[in-house]
């Protein structure tokens, strides 16, 4: 298991943080995804061998969210 940390600037309110912490979780190969309103950043624990940053990034940033590492 990987784990990453990285920011998530355009996270407004707390609806925001339970809906990017969802699609992070369905992500296939993702365990465990902790999103902070307060921090606007998300902590997640990953396999690296079934996904990656980029795909969490796509994930995101098709709900309008951005990714930054």
């Amino acid at each position: 298991m990987e784990k990453l940390t990285f920011n998530i600037p355009d996270l407004h309110c707390e609806g925001c943080t339970d809906r990017s912490t969802n699609i992070l979780k369905r992500i296939d190969g993702v365990q465990k995804a902790d999103v902070s309103f307060d921090t606007k950043s998300a902590e997640v624990e990953y396999d690296s061998g079934r996904t990656s940053f980029e795909e969490m990034e796509k994930a995101l940033d098709k709900a309008n969210y951005t990714a930054k590492k």
